[in-house]
């Protein structure tokens, strides 16, 4: 039987010249980064951390605000708890749980599926950096106020007081 056509063969590495490539100790390595320090909230310069605050995590918490409907849109069944972005930054990602509200995640609507609000809040879509400041607390506020009407505020988990400034 003739076989036609391209031979099949494993790879061979061509060993008939010098190679172009460099070994790894052979080249040079490149310069590292500057390292610099961040600037801090007064503008100067420091090498200090940014402390993290002691933001309280309770997933049950977490579980009631997703059993609750979409903040914007109002849908039941495919809401996400939302941390208000407004407290974040720099080295400041933990943001109290109680300051929660719930925000729906990518449903089917019409056999299309549709991005959630949740995602459209944190991207800036739905409303502009000011706006979110004034809603984010007020969201938190009416879902507290909500879980705690019903009856559902997990015993093991300290009352929020609205006196708190956590999120500025």
């Amino acid at each position: 039987m003739k076989r036609s056509g391209m031979l099949r063969r494993s790879w061979i590495r061509r060993t008939d010249g010098p190679s172009e490539r460099h070994s790894r100790e052979d080249r040079p390595m490149a310069p590292l980064p500057q390292l610099t320090c961040t600037p801090n909230y007064s503008g100067s310069v420091s090498g200090i951390p940014i402390e993290k605050e002691n933001a309280i995590e309770h997933e049950g918490y977490r579980r009631l605000v997703a059993a609750l409907p979409c903040k914007h849109c109002g849908i039941w069944g495919y809401s996400q708890c939302a941390h208000p972005n407004t407290g974040k930054a720099a080295g400041k990602k933990l943001i109290d749980d109680r300051l929660c509200f719930p925000l729906c995640t990518v449903h089917m609507v019409a056999g299309e599926y549709v991005q959630g609000c949740h995602q459209r809040f944190d991207q800036g879509a739905l409303y502009t950096k000011a706006a979110r400041r004034e809603i984010e607390p007020a969201w938190g506020a009416d879902t507290r106020a909500s879980i705690l009407a019903a009856g559902l505020w997990p015993a093991d988990l300290a009352m929020y007081d609205e006196g708190e400034a956590t999120c500025r």
